[in-house]
Formats: structure tokens, sequence, C-alpha cells
């Protein structure tokens, strides 16, 4: 069995013929010295594409195709190409291990010289004989000379040597797992390592200068054919053999139990594999099996918000949190592919698609929303859109540092939120609004009851009294045969309000539950929800206006609104909280509202935010508090230090903010006189945490062996019967 190798190449130029036989010398001394024993006395090998070499029984072959070498001498019979380099492939298959294949976008001059090649016994080796006039032909020779004459590579006569510069240069990736390296127009701007089996795989973020446009790269490990065939051979004797218990627990818990099924199949199979050859073949099959394919990096980057495939013929693009929508060179091979992973996506969420119900809206076991659609149905071809489900979302932390909001404004929202206040965040589509709910919502005091209602979860927080409700269509195929009753935003909210909340979170309002909303906020229930509104003006309309049709005064319930934007600055869009509005009252005789607004932001140019020192929020919090405005203002620092601790210590986890938060409200003094030792404390905790869980799936592996063996016991005492 051949091993892989890493290739020593030689660069030349030459400008003569003479030059050109030396070369050819060099490649004929070099195949001589490596040829194995079985050989020695037996044919070389030439083919009618100009290779010369030799090849194995197997139908390997390791040499050069002298056809690509070309001669610049205007008068010779061979092509001319600029600056008298010399094109050629060169390529390694031996018995059917691998393919190393070097076809330069331009004329390079590479050739493998032949190292150490590892067979585990000479007799596998064989040889055969083709005919050579196209070798003879590039060689430029004439009559009856011949590069192979009776089995024995032949030199051309030459008279002047040539000079060739080495350089160490490792292969190329195998066509599985082909690693896209930068050209000289592209510069890698973000990379990000450690994706799956073993942190094999990584992706890269790279800037094209020429085109001025950003491409998300995956790069995987390369597979040779040989461990592409061990692959195909594991996974089919694992659908076969494996008894694996089915667990109701994590991706980390599935490795586990998914490696030790795959190397009890290797071992009870006698499968001779490599551990190198081991690693990357187990990452593909933990990819496919227990990921999500070949978009599995993207759904485990935190930094991509969408992943978006509108057929098998276009790359897949990404919405990347910071640079927006770029393409990717993730593509399915042909529309079947795709048409099974669409299937299969399906299922995941517990949904069928075909041609009788060709679209389909699902939520993937990660909270991520999916719509797909079929081929041939109402699309040309399958299509699928994720929206990603955040497991470690944004903070305040972050809000803070990516310029969302000021310290001094993430202050007040801490203040504003822990004394109740009711918040509505506007604004358009990815403005970032769900973003900044779920960041602020981080400083709700531990001890209140949350529920929260969405169509699809989005909303994470790490609070113990918290019950996350989301939408359900009705069983059913079509819209008309509904065999199941549909839970909307409005039964969920109805259902919320008999749960005795202390805090209601609706991801967004747009229907009759609004209504629910703010007369809930009128009875004292803390809310929070996101509406598409771009303006005061706006919001108001659609407030009032079917099919929310909300009365004016209803709207004074409601104490904080805050405006985020998407900005273009500079071929990006930036977040930003523009405006903060508190709703102070309604007039009684003209029937307006009358706002105020502590918080502005200053214009793209200065990109700063402005405290007008006037809110109605943080008067009503001193005088409920008997403060002065001395205690007023200490408040704020104390929480702005917590906050700039964080920022400056890189404490950004929403486990870790919201633990820190939460023990501020338990003992400010011990957390502003020494944070460390509280995030000390929770990394101990996650850790203990993190033991227990690897500790229950060992015992149920256990109880599930002790249950074999018991069986395997009473089919025994049956058959001594």
């Amino acid at each position: 069995m051949f091993g892989r190798r890493d290739a020593r190449l030689v660069n030349m130029e030459i400008d003569d013929r003479e030059g050109k036989l030396k070369f050819i010398h060099s490649i004929i001394d070099n195949l001589e010295k490596r040829k194995p024993s079985a050989l020695r006395d037996k044919p070389d090998t030439s083919t009618d594409d100009g290779e010369i070499g030799w090849s194995s029984e197997h139908g390997g072959f390791l040499g050069i195709d002298v056809s690509k070498i070309q001669c610049t001498e205007e008068d010779s019979n061979f092509p001319t190409v600029d600056r008298g380099e010399l094109p050629f492939l060169i390529f390694e298959n031996i018995n059917g291990v691998e393919e190393l294949l070097i076809t330069p976008p331009f004329s390079a001059t590479s050739l493998k010289r032949i190292e150490e090649i590892p067979v585990r016994t000479d007799s596998e080796m064989g040889a055969v004989m083709f005919d050579v006039d196209d070798t003879r032909r590039s060689l430029g020779l004439e009559g009856e000379e011949r590069v192979i004459d009776n089995g024995v590579l032949q030199k051309p006569p030459l008279s002047t040597p040539t000079t060739a510069k080495v350089e160490e240069i490792r292969p190329p990736q195998t066509e599985e797992g082909e690693k896209e390296k930068p050209s000289e127009n592209e510069e890698i701007v973000d990379e990000k390592k450690g994706f799956g089996w073993k942190g094999l795989g990584s992706r890269l973020i790279i800037f094209d200068k020429r085109l001025k446009e950003y491409k998300y790269v995956v790069r995987e490990p390369g597979l040779s054919e040989e461990e592409k065939k061990l692959k195909d051979e594991i996974i089919r004797l694992f659908k076969l053999l494996a008894d694996i218990p089915v667990f109701d627990v994590g991706e980390k818990e599935k490795q586990i139990i998914l490696e030790r099924a795959l190397n009890q199949i290797i071992e009870d199979n006698d499968i001779a594999i490599p551990e190198e050859s081991r690693d990357r073949i187990f990452y593909y099959i933990m990819r496919d099996f227990i990921g999500y394919g070949r978009i599995d990096i993207p759904m485990k980057d935190s930094e991509v918000e969408d992943i978006s495939c509108d057929g098998h013929s276009v790359p897949i693009f990404v919405h990347h949190r910071k640079y927006q929508s770029i393409e990717t060179n993730i593509k399915f091979e042909n529309g079947e592919e795709l048409d099974s992973f669409v299937v299969r996506l399906a299922q995941i969420c517990g949904k069928q698609i075909s041609v009788y119900a060709p679209i389909v809206d699902g939520k993937l076991p990660d909270g991520s929303r999916l719509q797909a659609t079929l081929s041939k149905t109402v699309t040309d071809e399958s299509t699928f859109t994720i929206r990603r489900f955040r497991d470690d979302p944004l903070t305040p932390v972050d809000l803070i540092e990516n310029g969302t909001m000021s310290l001094e404004m993430a202050a007040y929202f801490w203040l504003a939120i822990e004394h109740g206040a009711s918040i509505l965040y506007c604004g358009g589509t990815a403005s970032g609004k769900t973003s900044a709910l779920n960041a602020l919502s981080l400083f709700i005091p531990p001890s209140h009851k949350i529920v929260s209602i969405e169509d699809t979860r989005e909303v994470n927080l790490p609070h113990k009294n918290w019950i996350a409700g989301t939408t359900r269509e009705g069983f059913s195929m079509t819209e008309e045969e509904k065999s199941g009753k549909d839970i909307d935003m409005f039964d969920l909210l109805k259902a919320a309000l008999r749960q005795r909340p202390r805090v209601i979170i609706v991801g967004e309002v747009r229907g009759r539950e609004a209504y629910s909303l703010f007369q809930a906020m009128a009875t004292g229930h803390t809310s929070y929800a996101t509406i598409h509104a771009g303006s005061i003006h706006t919001l108001i309309q659609r407030l009032e206006n079917p099919p929310i049709s909300l009365p004016r005064a209803l709207l004074t319930s409601l104490d904080i609104i805050v405006f985020i934007n998407a900005i273009p600055v500079g071929g990006k869009l930036i977040r930003r909280i523009t405006n903060v509005t508190e709703i102070i009252k309604m007039d009684p005789d003209t029937k307006q509202l009358i706002f105020m607004q502590p918080f502005r932001w200053i214009s793209k140019v200065d990109d700063r935010f402005e405290f007008t020192g006037n809110s109605k929020i943080l008067t009503n919090i001193r005088l409920m508090n008997d403060w002065d405005e001395k205690r007023l203002k200490r408040e704020m620092e104390n929480r702005m230090n917590v906050l700039r601790w964080m920022i400056e210590n890189k404490v950004r986890t929403y486990k870790e903010v919201g633990a820190i938060i939460a023990e501020y409200y338990k003992d400010p003094e011990t957390v502003l006189k020494d944070p460390g030792a509280v995030l000390k404390r929770i990394h101990d905790e996650e850790k203990r945490e993190e033991y227990e869980r690897i500790k229950k799936i060992e015992e149920m592996k256990e109880d599930k062996k002790t249950e074999e063996k018991g069986i395997l016991k009473l089919l025994s005492l049956r058959r001594g019967k």
C-alpha cells in the first residue's frame, strides 16, 4: 500500500532543445533510481498521451507527461510560449491511493522529483507497454529513434547542460475536500479554525482586490481515492451492523457514541487504516451523520446569520454578521444531491416535502428556521434558506463593542429594565431588532418569571425561570386539510397571561396579539417586543390601523421606543440605535402623544451618541428609590464600570454576561470589588456541568450493556430448558 508523500518540485526555464533534452534525462534518471525491484527487468512504460515512466498492475502511473513540455525556439517543432517557461502536468496514481494533479493556469515550470515510494511488497508492481509514437513526437525525435527500446528508457543525445532551481512545494489536496488557496489578487481578512471532528475544518473570508468583493471559503481535509473507498465501506458496515441506543444528548455526546461505534466496526472487521486517515474519514462521517453535510461549517459558524441555496448550479451564499451577503465555495454536484439534501432537511424538521407539498417551513433542532422548496414544482431547482438560531447570542457587551450603543446608553437600559420599563424595538428588516431585544433582556433580574412568544425561536436567555413558547401549524399536508388546531401568537399570549409572568417577550407584533400585549402592559406586565417601523410616525400608523387597530390612549402604556437602523458606511452596513424615545403622556385636548428623547445618534460622520440629559424614566427611578441626583449618577457609573470591566476582559458570552449581571443583583459590592472571582466561579460551575453530562452518557451506555447481557442470559437459560 502506498502512502502520501510530499513532492519535491523542480522549477526550470529552458530556452533551447538541448536544455529540454537534458531535462528529459533527469526525468529518466530519477525514474530508474526509484523503480521497484520487481520492475527492474521489465519493460518501462510510455503512453499514447506522451507520458513516460512505470505503472502498477492496478492502473497507477508515476512519471511525467512530456507532451506538455514546449520549447521556445521559433525554428523548432514545438509551440512557443512566453518567457521560455515549460507547461506540463505531473500526476501520481499508484494502487489507486491518490491522484496528484498539477494543471497550471499559466506556463508553470514544475517537475516532480521521485522520492522514496513505500510499498508493501514489490510483487504488487507490474508493467504495461503502450504505443510510443506521441511520446517520440513530443520529444522531437524522428525516424526510428525511440524513448523506450526493448523495455529500457532511452536518453536522446545532448550537448549542452541546463540548470534547475529546487524549492519545496506541498502537493495540492485531492478532489474531495480540496483546499482553495488565495491568488495574488486575494487577501485573507478573517480565518476561523476548529470546525468538525478533531477541528480539521476551517473557513476563510477572502477579499478579492480586483472584484472588490468578499468570499466565504470552506476548507476541509482531503481524502485520497483509497480513503474514499474506506469511508464508503465503513459507512456500509455501520448501516448494516451498528446498534446504537437512542439518547437525547448533545452533539459532543453524539460524536463520542458514534466514534466508539465506528472504532468497533473497524476492529471487528479487521480494517487496516492509519490514524491520520482515520481522523480524515471520521471527519466526513461525523459531518454527514451528525452535522449538516456540505453546509456543516457555516451552520456552526457563529458569525453566519443566514444560509441560502438557490440551486445546484450556483454557489451557496451566506449572510455574515460583519461582511453581509457573500458567496461561498460550497456547491452541490448535481440536482439529485440537492434534492436529497432538501428532503433530509425537511425530515430533520419533522416535515415532509414532495411534489404534492413542495414548500416546507420548519424548525431545525438547533432552533434555526428552514424554508425549502422542491425542484420541478414551484421552482426549477430545489432551494433552501436557513435563518440561523444563535446558540451564543449577542450581549450588551457586543452591542457596545460593535458601536450599536454607547456605554452610558447600556447603563440606562440596565436601570430601566431593572425597574420594569416596557420597551418596543423598531426598525427595518435585518436591522438588528431581535438581536438588541435578546441582548438587553439579559438585564432582566434573574428572579423574574419570563414568558417568550415567537413564530421561530430566536430569543435565548440564561434565566432559569423562563418559558419559551413558539407557534404551531395544524397537522396536515395542505391548508385545506388541517387536522389539528393552529396555535398562533394570540393563542400563546392568552395562555401566557394565565401563567402569571413578570415579563412577556413577543418576537414580533403584527396582528391581533398586539392589542393583548398592550393590555398586558396596562395591567402591569413588563413587556418587550419588536415591530417593523422606521420612525415614530410610521410606528403610530401601524399600531392604530388594521390589523392591529390600537386606541391611541393605550399607547401610553409603553415606556420606551428604541429605533435601530442598518446604515451603509464604506460599502458595509453598521447597526446603530439611532434614537431612544420615551412616551410621556397623551395630550387630553389635542390627543397627540408627547415624547422625550434621552439618547440620539449623531450622524455617520461623527458616529457618536449624545445624552440629552432629559429622561422621564430616570427621573421616575430616582423618585421611586428616594435617590438624589448624585446617587442616580453613582448607580449609572457602577453599572458602566461592570460593563467596562467585561469589555476589557473580553467577557462576552451570554452565559458569562448573564451570570455576572445576575450576581450584581444579589451582591453588587462583591461584583464591583472583584468581578474576576465571580467569573472564575462561573467557569468552575460550567466544568462541573460538563463532567456530569459526560458521566450521564457513560452511565446510559453501561445501562445499555447491562440490559443486553441480561437478555443474552435469559435466552441462554431458555435454551437450557
